[in-house]
């Protein structure tokens, strides 16, 4: 009995270890280190306007005139819902989004193109559900853009 308590918590502890280097670690499958703006995994706690399937699909958002503007709108937009804007190049912003209670990190990419579309995905570092919060969070991104003058 007693080993098998021993196995159970280092089984814990290692589950544990695996989450937080997940939550802590920036993934390798973002545009800035990838060059192509990615959909989705098959797992439920992403969106992406690039996603192949109804399941993990957004609407793209749109802007007219200067893209440096619409970056400039956003970066504030992601700032005022308590993202922090990890990355910001031109037509690119990379923010990343910590999760109150259990204080997991998620990854909100925005592509702002020329011709007024702008590419969004969100997506969770761990775990498999998000009951909702990427897409939640690109919806509340959308109407605070969509707010500004």
């Amino acid at each position: 009995m007693k080993i098998v308590l021993l196995m159970l918590a280092a089984a814990t502890a290692v589950v544990l270890a695996l989450g937080l280097y997940k939550t802590l670690t920036p993934p390798d499958h973002l545009y800035a280190s990838t060059g192509e703006f990615a959909g989705c995994p098959s797992r439920p706690s992403c969106v992406s306007s690039a996603a192949g399937d109804d399941d993990h699909r957004v609407a793209a958002l749109a802007h007219t005139g200067d893209t440096l503007r619409a970056v400039s709108m956003l970066r504030e937009v992601i700032e005022r819902m308590g993202g922090k804007v990890k990355h910001d190049d031109g037509g690119y912003l990379h923010a990343v989004f910590t999760t109150q209670k259990m204080r997991y990190r998620d990854d909100l990419e925005l592509l702002v193109h020329p011709d007024g579309r702008i590419d969004v995905r969100s997506i969770s570092r761990f775990g498999y559900r998000d009951f909702g919060v990427n897409r939640a969070r690109v919806e509340e991104l959308r109407r605070g853009f969509e707010a500004m003058p």
